[in-house]
């Protein structure tokens, strides 16, 4: 019996040390608890702000109009796309290249009132407007450019404002 008794006694013993273990336990993870509710409760109100957006619509109402503005932008994109190639073309068969040369037709004028210029467009095709000023009239000729070269016989300064022409690639 005094076995026993000493068995109880000393079981009591370890039960009171795991009774003190289970409410120090109890304690930390009660406290533990309440710490991540505060912190829940903080994350749920940073979330309800989000969700609500600065302007008072919810996210999902901002993200719709993000998306349709963002189609609306697209088109306008396209759009402008196809109107620069559309340009290109035109450009393309535009006189963008030029030679000017002023020249003393006759020895007896006074400056140089005569010139030939020279308008090319990408291909190097377009043409030549010569004006020569003389004491008796002023008289214009017109010659064809063809991928460069003349289809006319060209003065010494046709040629040179073909040369400068031709020299202005852009």
């Amino acid at each position: 019996m005094d076995a026993i008794q000493s068995f109880i006694h000393g079981f009591d013993a370890y039960v009171s040390y795991y009774i003190l273990i289970l409410v120090l336990v109890m304690v930390i993870l009660t406290v533990a608890v309440i710490v991540l509710l505060y912190r829940q409760r903080e994350l749920q109100h940073e979330l309800d702000f989000f969700m609500q957006g600065p302007d008072g619509q919810d996210i999902e109402t901002a993200l719709r109009k993000a998306l349709d503005d963002n189609t609306k932008v697209k088109v306008l994109v396209k759009k402008n796309i196809d109107e620069i190639q559309h340009l290109k073309g035109d450009l393309r068969s535009a006189y963008r290249k030029t030679g000017v040369v002023k020249f003393n037709a006759f020895p007896g004028m006074a400056g140089k009132v005569s010139s030939s210029i020279a308008l090319l467009n990408n291909e190097d095709n377009g043409f030549i407007i010569t004006t020569i000023h003389g004491q008796e009239g002023c008289y214009t000729y017109v010659k064809e450019i063809m991928n460069g070269k003349s289809v006319n016989p060209l003065m010494k300064e046709d040629e040179e404002a073909l040369k400068i022409a031709l020299g202005n690639q852009l």
